[in-house]
């Protein structure tokens, strides 16, 4: 017969611990890119809206403004993987020119969806609910 305190130190768990479930949010894209004729910077963002700046600065501000945010390095790096496998898969290139990608910035499509969940703590003052997303309570 086995002592069951010495079962006990022998006993292991190797049942790996669950991660929390990470809550998708579905999320816009907008980029910056440069080297078009019309102005020196493109921003193309959500339905396919291309505005051109002639300063960077002015293309950055104006997505920064919308609510845009930069990818992280490698979330940015994946996405510039991804656009350039699929430039490149159109046979005989691309019919327009797409420029040089400078930089992918996302937003959330439902912002208040987005900031309910990350308020954990319950003392966001945006509440979701209303036409405008970001009314203050």
């Amino acid at each position: 017969m086995t002592d069951p305190a010495s079962d006990s130190i022998m006993a292991t768990d190797n049942t790996p611990t669950p991660t929390p479930a990470v809550k998708k949010v579905a999320m816009n894209l907008a980029t910056i890119s440069s080297g078009f004729e019309k102005g020196d910077f493109l921003v193309r963002e959500e339905k396919g809206q291309r505005v051109y700046f002639d300063f960077f600065e002015e293309a950055f501000n104006y997505v920064a403004n919308k609510g845009y945010v930069r990818c992280t390095g490698n979330e940015e790096a994946e996405w510039i993987q991804t656009f350039s496998e699929a430039h490149n898969s159109v046979k005989g290139g691309m019919r327009y020119n797409t420029g040089k990608l400078l930089m992918i910035l996302t937003k959330p499509v439902d912002i208040a969806a987005a900031l309910i969940s990350e308020d954990k703590n319950g003392d966001s003052k945006f509440v979701g609910g209303g036409k405008d997303e970001n009314t203050l309570v």
